[in-house]
């Protein structure tokens, strides 16, 4: 016999209360019960217990324990999508989302390298004292490799950089492209001679890496024509190489803007790699959570528009 369904007994899927949901939703963005709880101005019992009237709701487990926190089933990946995008228009219509830069007093936490921040870090400055003095920013070191697990444990806010989204809650913009060029002082022997392949491969060379790995892009190429440079010194810092450069007959691949924007600029040479090479995407990426946020959106537009003077 079919089981029928009317406004007294309503089929269990529109059972779920509305505050499961936002549990759901949050756990799903915290992905750590702890830290939900305290975003819910609730306890931690109280969490679980509602995720168990989930689990109950939906027939599946929805999150499984980690080190970390929880991990989320296919299941709750599959529906928090919807579950969000749900929320996120109920409270467009009963609590509209408000953002005055003028008076917020907002921290916004963003990672990313010091080649980055030499970039941008002055306009924004200026930008933010003229229409939000009251704002704070933190920066913190990025490997690009770290960035999208920072913004899933809610770490940051943004991450910039050479990225790709990993995960696909993780969502991109570009900002601006560039290319890498390479950099030696002026009165390197090498600048005063076109710059071949065999010149550049037996010629010493600094590696600017800001994972600490001991080879890069360059090296990859090189393998696939089966030929190998000497690595003299390892960097991990973008702004010290042009001053390596400027006292020392080692060459580099570098990023032209970091260069460009360097003081020893006038002191380096600079030429085209004798390899070919993809350019450099620079993104700025964020996480779904924050998608909806004026203040999030309102920083993005900022960056963004920043960027596209550089």
């Amino acid at each position: 016999m079919t089981e029928k369904h009317d406004a007294i007994n309503p089929p269990p899927s529109l059972e779920i209360d509305l505050n499961l949901l936002v549990v759901f939703d949050v756990v799903m963005a915290e992905l750590n019960v702890t830290r939900a709880a305290e975003k819910l101005s609730t306890t931690q019992p109280a969490v679980s217990k509602a995720l168990n009237r989930l689990r109950r709701a939906f027939k599946d487990d929805l999150f499984i324990k980690v080190s970390s926190g929880v991990k989320p089933t296919p299941k709750a990946i599959a529906i928090w999508t919807p579950i969000r995008n749900g929320l996120a228009d109920i409270r467009q219509v009963t609590q509209p989302s408000v953002f005055e830069p003028a008076t917020s007093s907002m921290t916004f936490t963003i990672a990313l390298n010091d080649y980055m921040a030499s970039l941008f870090a002055i306009p924004l400055i200026q930008r933010l004292s003229q229409a939000a003095p009251n704002i704070n920013l933190r920066f913190i070191p990025s490997t690009n490799i770290d960035a999208p697990a920072l913004l899933e444990q809610s770490e940051i806010d943004l991450a910039m950089g050479a990225l790709s989204a990993s995960k696909p809650r993780l969502q991109l913009q570009t900002l601006f492209t560039d290319r890498y060029v390479c950099g030696m002082r002026k009165g390197h022997p090498l600048a005063k001679r076109k710059l071949t392949l065999d010149r550049f491969v037996r010629a010493d060379h600094l590696l600017i890496t800001l994972t600490g790995e001991p080879t890069g892009f360059v090296d990859l190429i090189l393998r696939e024509q089966g030929l190998q440079r000497r690595i003299v010194l390892t960097v991990n810092q973008f702004a010290l190489a042009p001053a390596v450069l400027a006292d020392s007959n080692l060459i580099a691949a570098i990023n032209y803007r970091s260069v460009q924007h360097s003081p020893y600029v006038k002191s380096l040479h600079l030429t085209e790699l004798p390899l070919a090479h993809d350019p450099i995407h620079v993104h700025m990426m964020w996480h779904d959570r924050k998608q909806r946020d004026a203040a999030h959106s309102w920083l993005r537009s900022l960056i963004a528009e920043i960027c596209s003077h550089l």
